[in-house]
């Protein structure tokens, strides 16, 4: 179930720019909030930003040319 908690949090910080902010602003705070186990908010809050950045960016632009 914690598996299935992180695949949906990591889901929605890459593409809900809210949740990404959100996210970058307190990521402790939102990965507790999201029911993540002790170990995984450790690991979302050791994320690489600005590869976190770069991949939604990647993700809205590939939402965008199949439109």
């Amino acid at each position: 179930m914690s598996d299935s908690r992180l695949e949906a949090f990591l889901a929605r910080i890459y593409v809900d720019e809210k949740a990404r902010a959100k996210f970058l602003a307190d990521p402790r705070r939102e990965a507790t909030k999201a029911g993540l186990t002790a170990q995984q908010v450790e690991d979302v809050v050791k994320i690489d930003r600005d590869g976190l950045e770069l991949f939604a960016h990647s993700l809205e632009r590939k939402k965008q040319g199949h439109k």
